[in-house]
């Protein structure tokens, strides 16, 4: 019996691959079509792939070589110090590519998500959240073009733990000046490497930590639950000898 369709794994294509067929009269390649699908990078859907382009390009070397997958659990699966750890990018612009009366207000989704895999094209029955999260801010308001989002110099990022939302409880989003309460402060992308690994390494010491310390409670509960099962046989001694 067929177990459906096997899943396509993306690859990186030429940009001077080109169209065939019948019917194209021209020469048509990738980078045409990549330059009219993909150009007006200040609109949310681009702008939020150029941040997590930025993010991916600043980690070359900890995450695998290869494309981008749209359905992916995470956005990227990075290995840090021999272990894998999560990364979501979320981001967010003053200005946006249509008409405003005024700046938009950074707004961040932190909702948790059902991790989705590919292999098997189901989702996850329990909500969850990455380990690491990127906060990508596009800081210039003098923005006359697509292009400025291509400039380094125009965002800003916030790295933070998974614990740190994780107290936030049920809240759906977070704005850039409630990040500004915690300690860590905003940076440029020359930084957003070393930023993201030390959080990574922080991460990885509070889950010791904290597993550290569930070990030595559930020694504590152990080391009681004996006492009072040699407590009970002494009483039960000392009952049966008073009869």
């Amino acid at each position: 019996m067929s177990d459906g369709l096997k899943r396509l794994p993306p690859r990186f294509l030429a940009d001077n691959e080109r169209f065939r067929g019948s019917g194209i009269e021209s020469p048509l390649s990738l980078r045409d079509y990549w330059r009219w699908s993909a150009s007006s990078l200040m609109d949310n859907t681009a702008r939020g792939l150029v941040a997590e382009f930025l993010v991916a390009t600043a980690l070359k070397g900890y995450i695998p070589d290869q494309p981008r997958v749209e359905w992916d659990a995470y956005d990227f699966v990075a290995e840090i110090d021999h272990r894998k750890v999560s990364i979501g990018v979320k981001s967010s612009a003053y200005v946006q590519s249509w008409k405003q009366e005024k700046y938009s207000n950074f707004q961040f989704n932190i909702e948790p998500t059902r991790k989705w895999n590919p292999e098997t094209g189901n989702y996850s029955s329990k909500r969850c959240r990455a380990d690491i999260y990127v906060f990508c801010a596009l800081v210039e308001k003098n923005v006359s073009d697509h292009a400025a989002a291509l400039n380094t110099d125009n965002w800003r990022f916030r790295v933070i733990r998974q614990e740190r939302l994780r107290r936030l409880r049920d809240q759906k989003t977070i704005a850039w000046s409630s990040l500004e309460r915690l300690p860590s402060g905003a940076f440029g992308y020359d930084q957003l490497r070393q930023r993201i690994v030390e959080e990574a390494r922080r991460q990885r010491s509070s889950q010791t930590l904290t597993e550290s310390f569930s070990d030595v409670r559930a020694a504590g509960i152990e080391e009681r639950y004996d006492l009072e099962l040699h407590q009970r046989g002494d009483r039960k001694a000392w009952s049966t000898e008073k009869s």
